[in-house]
């Protein structure tokens, strides 16, 4: 799998999808304190991790590449 896409999924489907599951059943039914939380939590990680997308994507193309040309 291209790791742009593997990244990318992690980041932006994996991670939040497991962090929001997980905090909603913890703070619903243990906590009692609402979903908006949970939600905004959720956005403020999707800004930031936007905003570290842009920034570092030049890197991790050049470390990607430095890796396959390793490989051969």
């Amino acid at each position: 799998m291209n790791v742009h896409k593997l990244l990318y999924v992690m980041v932006y489907l994996v991670t939040p999808f497991t962090y929001f599951t997980v905090s909603v059943i913890w703070g619903k039914f243990i906590l009692e304190k609402p979903m908006w939380d949970n939600l905004s939590i959720v956005g403020i990680y999707y800004f930031l991790v936007s905003i570290f997308w842009l920034v570092n994507m030049k890197t991790i193309d050049t470390v990607t590449e430095e890796i396959k040309n390793n490989k051969k």
